[in-house]
């Protein structure tokens, strides 16, 4: 029913499901290069220009340097969590208004509130159920 709700708000504000993204820029942060992988050909295919990376500790200055229209970051990794990640780039004023969205595999409640209450505009659960997932993102990328 979501999805459903999404595109209708996509509808009402003149998007069509079949715009191109393709002047939209996406980086997406997770340690698994499967991951990774599986959400670029997905994006791709939708006119997106994807960034990857597996290293959260480089994902500020990439996104100084490269800014993109949104951010997709695992929550679980070594080094610095999608969280901290978050914050960081919440804090940092080249980077405070890039919207973010939470790609994990957890489904907790805890962690659902916990993600949105640090600054994601979405927390999108593994395996990435497209369908449901892909008008939230386009929402995003819409309205950023």
């Amino acid at each position: 029913m979501q999805n459903r709700h999404c595109l209708i708000w996509l509808k009402i504000q003149g998007i069509s499901e079949s715009m191109s993204y393709s002047s939209r820029t996406i980086l997406a942060v997770d340690d698994d290069p499967f991951i990774l992988d599986v959400v670029a050909k997905f994006l791709v295919s939708k006119g997106c220009r994807v960034i990857n990376t597996t290293d959260p500790e480089n994902v500020v200055a990439m996104a100084i340097a490269e800014k993109p229209h949104l951010i997709l970051t695992d929550i679980a990794m070594p080094g610095i969590d999608g969280l901290s990640l978050i914050k960081d780039l919440k804090e940092n004023p080249a980077t405070r208004n890039i919207p973010l969205v939470l790609l994990t595999s957890s489904n907790r409640m805890d962690d659902v509130k916990e993600g949105l209450a640090s600054g994601a505009a979405a927390y999108l659960s593994k395996p990435m159920d497209w369908e449901r997932d892909w008008p939230k993102l386009q929402a995003i990328l819409w309205l950023g």
